[in-house]
């Protein structure tokens, strides 16, 4: 229990060092790879550019749809939004 621990400790130093070097993509990725960090900042940016696709997949990887209530509106609301734009195309 204690190697998982301290694995989970050096894996946030690495995106703590990712974020400082302004490595984002790499930083995102590690992100989403490891599901230790959700950046509200990153994903708020997202969804101000309208990235509905990146949105959904960033917020997948953190979390199910079938998880809980929250997660199911979080998507529902993105498909939603996508769904919209599209009639407006």
């Amino acid at each position: 229990m204690a190697f998982l621990s301290l694995n989970q400790e050096m894996m946030v130093l690495v995106l703590q060092f990712l974020d400082e070097e302004n490595l984002r993509e790499t930083l995102h990725k590690m992100e989403q790879e490891t599901g230790i960090y959700f950046n509200l900042k990153y994903f708020e940016k997202q969804v101000l550019a309208g990235e509905w696709e990146e949105c959904e997949k960033y917020l997948a990887s953190f979390t199910n749809i079938n998880d809980n209530g929250y997660s199911m509106k979080m998507i529902y609301e993105i498909r939603k939004q996508k769904y919209y734009e599209a009639l407006d195309r």
